[in-house]
């Protein structure tokens, strides 16, 4: 997903970590693939790959489905930088 993080035209990145099943997010520059990534992993194990939004307000939203079965999302907190908020069932 492409978005604007801290002024930075920004290309956002999920996938489900194969090691620990947790979601993992990364970001780098849109345009600068050489920059590579790192990955940050967030939330507890999920079932299949997470998928990425943009809410209302422009905020990168993350939704999983848990180990439970149940629809989970966190929201990018309203500081600066890609950090995500709280994890909350749906």
């Amino acid at each position: 997903m492409r978005t604007v993080v801290d002024g930075h035209d920004c290309t956002v990145l999920a996938h489900r970590d194969e090691e620990t099943g947790r979601a993992a997010l990364a970001a780098y520059p849109t345009g600068d693939e050489d920059a590579g990534v790192t990955w940050t992993l967030t939330g507890s194990p999920c079932l299949g790959a997470p998928a990425l939004a943009l809410d209302g307000a422009g905020r990168v939203v993350m939704a999983l489905i848990g180990t439970d079965g149940a629809l989970w999302t966190a929201r990018q907190k309203a500081e600066s930088g890609l950090a995500l908020g709280a994890w909350t069932r749906a």
